[in-house]
């Protein structure tokens, strides 16, 4: 057994979107867990503890930062480790008026999570958290389905991620902002410096640092960090300053950052637009000279002042309004393409594979996905791949870079997981196509790869388990995606969901990249930082600025190929 395969890897959020990610994450490590035979290593993310009445528990190895308001039902200690307190009385001799305020309420899902803790869940069947319960005097001896078995609908009863979380957490995982709320209009965190200094404050830093080192000593091997955290407010100036310590503390270490954006923000306006310019760019620059490989993810094909469309596709039907549904996108590609540092066995490391992608300076990557994979039910998979003629099926999910996908990247990581070996023979009499030799899904797709990217210094790892994507995973796919995720000759019944389906990922260094970060600097050199003083009441100087866009560039250049420069036409 390699050494690395008892490594450990420890996970951060700095964000309110990327926390909706991580909340679908809990129940693809559950399913990873369940799988025959094993492949995946949940113990890479995830602990084994005792609460202090003996039982055991199984929590990710997390720090996850959230704002003030942003729990609702969850509380920030958990519930794993509680311990009755008992209430002191009241002393105050003098009239008392009491004020009584009502407690969040827990939807349908959180409320059948709980009977199902506590063995008691019953009604078989929810489709609705407002439709009577149609089979609620159902014999008792009959078997009652599990929470993943049942069918919600909670796209109007979820308002933040811990509203659809699966799992427990462990109490040294939350930490509250106190100084800004969340959907306040007053207490906005909006700002890059505002985060930066927030990380300054030594009662916050320290007690970060403090958990931080919690997780980490308990490792076997600890091999590195992934970090999830918002780029476009606050959080891109807390995560900046996080990343710099981790950089120091564990220099050697992997530090693997994705850094997301919702499909459509949540409040629209000319400042807010430029906001998210300015902390943009500060946040690219900073993250990708600490991160060991940076990734900003989002599924609005144009991020800065002028916001494009969402990513599309005839397989979804998802509301990019909704960030209970555009993290689950992002959660199962992000789960599917760190696969290779987390499998059984031959798993790689986080520093392997940044190593890999990062060839030339070049820290900033790009995610493409295949969401799901358009596999035919119908249709042998020996006379489905030669149609793939091009990379079209790969959707990068980043901002500004879709037109430019056809390039041919400098390296790449491509997972794909779920595929069925349909109509696969090992002996085929007349071969029509060179995939017709193949034996296996694993050199079927080696051979798309190699012919789709050519020039392209390429690895790629198969894996049989399918994406999860049942509850508490909101309904985004096309009615003629199959339970199993392939696509049918007709819609699947109303009864029936999506609980898994076969997923590609490609995590690249891209020449596409260039664009972006020349749209990036385009937009921010355009904005006069006095005229936005927030950011000079945070000490923050103008030449200092002026040389993070200029590093910027020097960052773009690290991006050409010496082919045809791309187009400029809309750059204005």
């Amino acid at each position: 057994m390699r050494a690395h395969t008892l490594s450990r890897i420890k996970q951060l959020l700095l964000c309110q979107f990327e926390e909706t990610s991580f909340s679908y994450g809990q129940g693809a490590s559950e399913a990873a867990a369940g799988a025959t035979p094993k492949e995946i290593d949940s113990d890479v993310l995830y602990r084994e503890g005792r609460t202090l009445s003996g039982d055991v528990t199984y929590t990710p190895r997390l720090i996850a930062v959230d704002l003030s308001g942003s729990l609702n039902t969850l509380r920030s200690d958990g519930v794993l480790y509680d311990v009755e307190v008992e209430q002191s009385g009241i002393t105050w001799g003098g009239d008392v008026t009491m004020h009584k305020a009502s407690p969040p309420v827990r939807n349908q899902f959180l409320s059948d999570l709980d009977m199902s803790e506590e063995g008691a869940l019953q009604n078989p069947h929810i489709e609705s958290p407002d439709k009577d319960l149609e089979d609620a005097s159902m014999s008792s001896s009959q078997s009652l389905p599990s929470i993943k078995d049942r069918i919600y609908h909670l796209d109007d009863s979820v308002s933040v991620w811990s509203d659809f979380l699966y799992g427990h957490l462990h109490p040294k995982s939350l930490n509250i902002v106190r100084e800004f709320a969340h959907q306040s209009d007053t207490e906005m965190f909006e700002l890059f410096p505002q985060g930066k200094d927030l990380f300054k404050k030594r009662t916050v830093s320290e007690e970060l640092e403090d958990k931080l080192h919690f997780f980490a000593e308990e490792c076997d091997h600890l091999q590195g960090f992934q970090v999830l955290t918002n780029f476009d407010d606050g959080f891109s100036g807390m995560s900046s300053g996080l990343v710099e310590l981790l950089d120091d503390e564990y220099h050697g270490k992997g530090i693997l950052t994705w850094g997301v954006i919702p499909a459509v923000p949540s409040v629209k306006s000319t400042l807010m637009d430029n906001y998210r310019v300015i902390n943009s760019a500060l946040a690219f620059e900073q993250l990708s000279q600490y991160s060991s490989f940076f990734v900003p993810l989002s599924l609005n094909s144009s991020l800065w002042r002028k916001q494009g469309p969402a990513l599309t596709s005839p397989y979804l039907s998802y509301n990019p309004n909704l960030n209970y549904h555009t993290s689950a996108i992002l959660a199962s590609c992000i789960d599917t393409a760190t696969l290779p540092f987390r499998l059984d066995k031959e798993a790689l490391t986080i520093p392997e594979i940044c190593a890999m992608l990062s060839v030339g300076e070049r820290k900033i990557g790009t995610l493409c996905s295949s969401f799901p994979f358009p596999l035919q039910e119908s249709m042998s998979l020996v006379k489905r791949l030669p149609a793939f003629q091009d990379t079209s099926f790969l959707k990068p999910l980043a901002a500004e870079v879709d037109k430019f996908n056809s390039m041919s990247p400098f390296s790449q990581f491509v997972v794909c997981r779920g595929i069925p070996n349909i109509g696969l023979k090992n002996r085929v009499p007349q071969p029509q196509n060179p995939f017709d030799l193949c034996k296996s899904v694993d050199e079927m797709m080696k051979m798309l790869v190699s012919s789709l990217y050519p020039r392209t210094v390429s690895s790629l790892l198969t894996v049989n388990q399918a994406a999860p994507t049942g509850t508490p995973y909101p309904h985004l796919f096309s009615p003629l995606v199959s339970p199993t995720g392939l696509v049918g000759n007709k819609p699947r019944s109303a009864d029936e969901v999506v609980k898994s389906i076969p997923l590609v990922t490609s995590l690249q260094s891209s020449p596409a990249t260039k664009n972006l970060l020349k749209k990036l600097t385009s937009e921010a050199k355009k904005l006069d930082l006095r005229k936005h003083h927030g950011y000079f009441e945070s000490n923050m100087e103008e030449d200092e600025y002026h040389e993070i866009l200029n590093n910027l560039d020097s960052l773009c250049q690290k991006y050409e190929t010496g082919a045809s420069s791309m187009d400029d036409s809309d750059d204005d």
